[in-house]
């Protein structure tokens, strides 16, 4: 190394994901405060999200948006993959193909349906709308004829043996194994009686442990004891299902937020994204905040939503929960394979939109956009269902600013080279980028990776440790520009059918006189 130069070594740059909420001040390297189109891989590197292939081949009529995605598994175990769009209903052929399944139903006017699996059949409920039931997976759905009370609701939940509703200000639940009586054998509770900080709106349900959860917007109730809620009212409090735990000043804002996550509960509220911490056993259920260091630009982004389309979906295989946020084109990426020291989640985005989103049974991941059911897959986004086609994106990183640390801080660093070490890729083209003290001008380099025989990376899911073939290691020389007393590294990679992790960053600079 000549003399004089002072080395900056960063190994696995981003380790910590993304932090909007510092950006503008000096950040250790292992931050970002860009990772677009990115995940937080097994390693912990920055690396480029899959892409996704279309299942049909055709796009439904007028190409309508895909709002809802579920898995239908009948009592036999037999599954069928069901979407709403248009103001109907359609299955997964599993040729490519799609079949309108709609049936008898009053002719739906929103496509916002919240289906559950309920004693072999499938459920659907969504606000102003008679509720539905499909039968059999060879079947179409009907509507259900509700022999006593009523059953109108935008949220259900099968658990228990039986379907929880909200009705207004009503917890409803249906009688045993029966969506069709909702006062025989049946029962309600009066929410306004409950809420801790007086009159809330209900917003979600879930079932938590053995326990029955109640999202309101600004508290969450939660009862124990659900599997005999007999008689009604005040009766079944008394007697049965008992109330167990009321936070206040926290909820849930939109329904389709909700995902279990292993022994957890995750879920989006006003003030940003939140989990529900699993020690009813203790009578104390904490709510961690895990998106406080991207919350301003998250809540900005929420605050333009519908919260009826937004959208939400967990993979315990990839490791992540997503949040869509169709309006802003955005879906943030939170890593769910450990925590960071303050209890939150490493963070990344992907600058893409869906209107819907879901994870089946066997872990595969869909997406819903206009007129088409994709799969999470591949490198490529919008690939056909035959797997041709396709059309790039791009991995966005960006550190945040750094004055390589005590001794350096207030001295003028001269860069004369840049050393990236890029994990993967196939002769796709990386933009290397670098800028100084707080103004985002960068100056550039521009490389095209080496394309190699022995990449199995196009292929393999490296996200999960599933490596195939060799690994592709490219290293990027480049001279730098320009001089500054902070500095901010970034990098831009077309992802054009190989996967990309960002492995490693090394500056050589000369340090200059004391920053004036």
């Amino acid at each position: 190394m000549p003399k004089g130069l002072v080395p900056a070594s960063i190994s696995a740059p981003g380790f910590f994901g993304l932090n909007t909420q510092n950006k503008a001040d000096i950040l250790p390297f292992q931050w970002a405060t860009k990772a677009e189109n990115a995940v937080l891989d097994d390693s912990g590197r920055i690396a480029c999200r899959k892409g996704y292939q279309q299942v049909n081949a055709t796009a439904i009529s007028g190409s309508p948006d895909v709002k809802s995605i579920f898995e239908y598994i009948d009592a036999s175990g037999s599954t069928l993959t069901i979407l709403a769009a248009g103001n109907a209903i359609y299955k997964d052929n599993g040729d490519s193909t799609l079949t309108d399944i709609s049936g008898t139903i009053t002719t739906p006017t929103a496509d916002n349906w919240k289906f559950q699996n309920f004693n072999g059949k499938c459920v659907g409920f969504q606000t102003g709308h008679s509720p539905i039931v499909l039968a059999t997976v060879g079947g179409t759905f009907a509507d259900i004829t509700v022999a006593s009370g009523t059953a109108s609701s935008n949220e259900v939940l099968s658990a228990f043996g039986r379907l929880w509703i909200l009705d207004g200000s009503d917890l409803k639940y249906s009688a045993l194994l029966d969506e069709t009586h909702w006062t025989t054998g049946a029962g309600s509770f009066d929410l306004s009686t409950v809420w801790i900080n007086g009159m809330d709106e209900p917003v979600a349900l879930s079932e938590f442990n053995g326990h029955l959860v109640v999202f309101g917007k600004r508290s969450i109730a939660v009862w124990n004891n659900p599997w005999v809620p007999t008689g009604t009212g005040a009766t079944d409090v008394a007697n049965n299902m008992t109330l167990v735990e009321n936070i206040g000043g926290v909820g849930c804002i939109a329904r389709d937020s909700v995902q279990h996550v292993g022994t957890d509960i995750i879920f989006l509220s006003a003030q940003g994204v939140r989990s529900l911490g699993r020690t009813i056993q203790e009578k104390s259920m904490p709510v961690n905040d895990i998106s406080k260091n991207n919350n301003d630009e998250l809540n900005l982004s929420v605050s333009n939503e519908t919260v009826s389309d937004i959208k939400s979906a967990y993979s315990k295989v990839e490791g992540f929960y997503l949040i869509n946020l169709p309006s802003t084109d955005r879906v943030y990426c939170f890593d769910l394979r450990g925590t960071l020291q303050d209890g939150t989640f490493k963070t990344t985005t992907w600058e893409t939109s869906f209107k819907s989103m879901f994870v089946d049974g066997s872990d595969n991941v869909y997406f819903g956009d206009a007129g088409y059911l994709n799969k999470y897959q591949g490198f490529l986004d919008g690939v056909d269902s035959d797997g041709s086609g396709g059309s790039t994106y791009n991995l966005v990183y960006e550190s945040g600013w750094n004055d390589l640390g005590e001794g350096l801080s207030s001295l003028v660093k001269l860069p004369k080279r840049i050393v990236t070490l890029i994990l993967g890729g196939e002769g796709q083209t990386v933009v290397i980028k670098w800028a100084f003290d707080y103004e985002d001008t960068f100056s550039t380099f521009l490389k095209t990776l080496d394309i190699s025989d022995s990449s199995g990376w196009n292929v393999s899911e490296y996200n999960i440790g599933e490596y195939s073939g060799g690994l592709v290691y490219n290293r990027i020389r480049a001279p730098m520009s320009k001089s500054g007393q902070v500095i901010k590294f970034g990098m831009n990679v077309e992802i054009n059918g190989a996967a990309v992790a960002i492995q490693q960053i090394d500056m050589y600079s000369k340090i200059g006189r004391m920053a004036v």
